[in-house]
């Protein structure tokens, strides 16, 4: 699967977050980073140039800060330009009909912030709505966003468990259910053990065989309840 990142950030130079995700995925297989501010700048946008690269994805990743509860004006004039009806409408040449869509988008309050009653009064879903809108038009799959909330507060470990959902939401099967969580995981320790971590070969393989075990466990008492259940229909 080939993913690509559309970055749209005007200040991306100066944005922590930003350069974090940016070094997150700079040893992933497949994925391409593009940022639009820093490619174009004022300039007008290539329009053949980014629909080849939107024609060569599996999954596309609209990433961004919220701004004023939409994306920054880069991505805007961007989807003007390279989206017209007819290259991206799936009943007519329909060129991004069954790819994957997402949107990572950080933002600067708290996720309970984004609910009816709290400061910001509604949802990262009701924001999106726009994106989840233009996905259904295409005729893609929408994955639900991935919200960074107020990273320059974050902690070391919240900044580990964010480098493992963000890789995650990049390359793994979507939807993200529990089982393939843990064949993801499994996939990027087996990449450690025979990488840069070859000194902690034995703790690395310990690791993945409890994660297999595990796994293993739970096709299991899937396949008793799905009994337990064809019995009870009988």
């Amino acid at each position: 699967m080939k993913t690509l990142i559309i970055v749209s950030h005007p200040e991306f130079q100066d944005s922590i977050t930003q350069a974090f995700l940016k070094t997150s995925q700079a040893e992933l297989n497949d994925v391409t980073w593009h940022c639009l501010d820093e490619i174009y700048g004022s300039d007008p946008i290539d329009v053949q140039a980014e629909r080849e690269l939107l024609n060569g994805a599996d999954r596309i990743i609209f990433q961004f800060p919220l701004y004023w509860y939409s994306a920054p004006a880069s991505l805007k004039i961007w989807e003007d330009d390279v989206l017209s009806r007819a290259y991206t409408y799936a009943n007519e040449e329909g060129h991004l009909k069954d790819k994957e869509v997402g949107i990572v988008t950080s933002v600067g309050y708290p996720k309970s912030a984004f609910a009816a009653g709290a400061s910001q009064s509604f949802s990262i879903s009701q924001i999106m709505v726009p994106y989840e809108a233009l996905a259904k038009q295409a005729g893609m799959k929408f994955m639900k966003p991935l919200v960074i909330a107020q990273f320059g507060y974050s902690t070391d470990e919240e900044k580990s468990q964010l480098l493992v959902d963000y890789q995650m939401y990049l390359t793994a099967k979507y939807p993200f259910s529990f089982n393939e969580r843990e064949t993801w995981m499994i996939h990027q320790l087996k990449k450690l053990a025979s990488g840069s971590m070859k000194n902690h070969q034995q703790e690395l393989d310990l690791i993945i065989q409890e994660l297999e075990t595990g796994q293993d466990d739970l096709n299991d008492l899937k396949e008793q309840i799905n009994l337990i259940r064809n019995k009870e229909e009988d």
